[in-house]
């Protein structure tokens, strides 16, 4: 199965971790607990109030892929 998420950056901040080669999309505001996750093959999607929340990308081959072409894929 492959996820495809068009979501516009403007009201995000993304931080990425040189060190570990990782990503997180952190949707600026939005403070508490997310209300439910997805969990794909290295990231987790977050939501809250019907909006993704978070994204943390934390395997570096999903991480490379998301950089070279902003796709993610949930099996």
């Amino acid at each position: 199965m492959e996820l495809l998420l068009r979501l516009p950056l403007e009201g995000y901040e993304v931080k990425e971790y040189p060190d570990t080669r990782t990503i997180l999309v952190v949707k600026k505001g939005v403070r508490g607990e997310p209300d439910y996750s997805l969990e794909g093959d290295g990231f987790v999607i977050e939501f809250k109030n019907g909006e993704v929340y978070t994204i943390d990308i934390y395997e570096p081959e999903v991480a490379q892929r998301f950089r070279e072409k902003h796709l993610l894929s949930v099996r």
